[in-house]
């Protein structure tokens, strides 16, 4: 029998989104002093448009590309939805993001999370999603244990907690789960603590989730 643990759940029907820079701005999580997660925050972009997000000092930052194509700062490389930024910085800064499509919106999703080196930093990596049914670190950049997962329809899986004393943020990108035994539809969010086990179940085809240890 799943026995529930404590758990906060950010719905995506009851998001308030905001106006900044011709951008559309959801932060839909803000972390507390316990948690390694900062906040969560989702930015769509016109486009050609841009945004110039602030962040914290000794933080590290993960940007996942949900769709379109974007540019980071002065960075020519452009990032797609194939891939992920990662930066590590120690203090205050800003990050540009670009939309780098002429006739098409962007949609970032942005955690910020606790950063203990004391090193600047940053990469992009490649998305491994080739594989479905598995899970597959999101990025090797990042200090805590991380992972997306692409998954057929009525498939199941277990995870079993790094950290004792750890929470579980997880987040839907793409159809339906049945996580911890609640239900999560698209962009919906979830914060679990208390938990040494992770269950999930999907319940439609290729539907694509987050989670991570925090």
């Amino acid at each position: 029998m799943l026995v529930q643990s404590p758990s906060r759940i950010f719905k995506s029907d009851f998001s308030v989104w905001k106006k900044e820079n011709s951008c559309a701005v959801n932060e839909f999580f803000s972390g507390e002093e316990s948690l390694k997660l900062k906040k969560a925050v989702e930015i769509v972009l016109p486009e050609n448009g841009s945004y110039e997000l602030a962040h914290q000092e000794k933080t590290n930052l993960l940007i996942i590309v949900l769709y379109g194509e974007i540019l980071i700062n002065d960075f020519e490389k452009p990032i797609s939805s194939e891939q992920i930024f990662t930066l590590q910085s120690t203090d205050n800064g800003i990050v540009t993001i670009k939309n780098n499509l002429a006739e098409e919106k962007a949609d970032v999703l942005v955690l910020e999370l606790k950063n203990r080196n004391s090193e600047n930093s940053f990469a992009i990596e490649d998305l491994n999603l080739h594989k479905k049914n598995i899970l597959h670190p999101i990025s090797q950049n990042l200090k805590i244990p991380n992972f997306i997962g692409i998954y057929d329809g009525r498939k199941e899986q277990k995870y079993s907690l790094h950290g004792k004393n750890n929470s579980i943020f997880g987040m839907l990108i793409n159809g339906a789960f049945e996580f911890q035994n609640r239900l999560l539809e698209v962009r919906d969010a979830i914060l679990l603590s208390e938990i040494e086990t992770l269950e999930f179940e999907a319940l439609s085809e290729n539907a694509l989730l987050i989670f991570l240890e925090i």
